[in-house]
């Protein structure tokens, strides 16, 4: 991971990545989710479930692992004091896939990632879509991580000034084709 020091991940880079005790090489499981604290703009931990039998859910905290490119090392098997109290689908998740919408009714996409540093654990930012064809046109856009109520709507609805903060990813065949022109 040495090249990508500092760099940023998305959410669905790390879901699905195998967990290795770093002192026993054992594969304690897959990674399920990210858990925060509600309102904390901080990875507090992953959620780890194993495939066997009772396919049992774990909490190991952002604290005891690295995020690497093909795995997350673990320190040590953890014991079952350190299963979180939200459940998988809680918090960041609940983020995903809802539009966002600025203050006066402008629709400004739909979160499809979030974005993380995978060495300090700060989220970072959302990553709207536009849908495909605006995807392949402009590419997606990144903004700022706040920590957002949470609620069961299917809308974020942000400020005039957090739209301002949207930034473009730099990609889709629009980007590409005026930077080569430059």
């Amino acid at each position: 991971m040495d090249s990508r020091r500092g760099s940023k991940i998305k959410r669905e880079t790390i879901v699905g990545l195998p967990v290795i005790d770093g002192k026993t090489g054992k594969k304690l499981g897959v990674v399920k989710d990210l858990y925060t604290k509600e309102q904390s703009s901080h990875l507090e931990g992953f959620y780890v479930t194993n495939k066997g039998w009772g396919n049992k859910t774990i909490g190991i905290p952002f604290d005891d692992a690295t995020v690497g490119c093909d795995a997350v090392i673990a320190e040590g098997e953890l014991p079952a004091s350190h299963i979180p109290q939200q459940v998988p689908g809680d918090g960041l998740v609940k983020l995903l896939n809802k539009k966002v919408v600025r203050e006066d009714g402008v629709e400004l996409g739909q979160i499809s990632d979030i974005i993380l540093d995978p060495l300090s654990g700060r989220i970072e930012g959302i990553e709207l879509s536009e849908g495909i064809i605006g995807d392949l046109i402009s590419g997606r856009r990144m903004m700022p991580y706040e920590p957002y109520q949470q609620n069961d709507s299917d809308f974020l609805v942000i400020t005039m000034e957090q739209a301002e903060n949207i930034v473009s990813g730099n990609r889709g065949i629009k980007n590409i084709f005026f930077n080569k022109l430059e």
